[in-house]
């Protein structure tokens, strides 16, 4: 866990910089201005949108079923039943591997 967030401390660190030159005095007087206050949540915003997207992403590469996938399967095979495409012998023979 510690190896994977070492990347993104590396890449946060400049924004959490003073750049501005003044050393503790800025603009905002004595540095809690909007951007403090609203800085962490939006950090956590972000965080939590790449982490989701990352989820997301390795749910639709590993190739596992996903959920309402075998029911359409079963109405696809249905239909190819009513439309005559298959014999009954087959359709029994699919759906027991889909129903597996």
């Amino acid at each position: 866990m510690v190896r994977s967030l070492l990347p993104l401390a590396l890449v946060a660190q400049p924004a959490l910089a003073d750049t501005d030159g003044y050393g503790h005095m800025s603009h905002w007087g004595s540095g809690y201005g909007a951007g403090m206050m609203f800085g962490p949540v939006l950090w956590l915003i972000v965080i939590g949108l790449i982490v989701a997207a990352l989820i997301w992403f390795a749910r639709r590469v590993d190739g596992a079923p996903q959920p309402g996938r075998e029911k359409d399967a079963l109405s696809e095979l249905d239909l190819r039943l009513a439309r005559g495409e298959i014999d009954p012998d087959d359709y029994s023979a699919r759906k027991a591997l889909l129903t597996k």
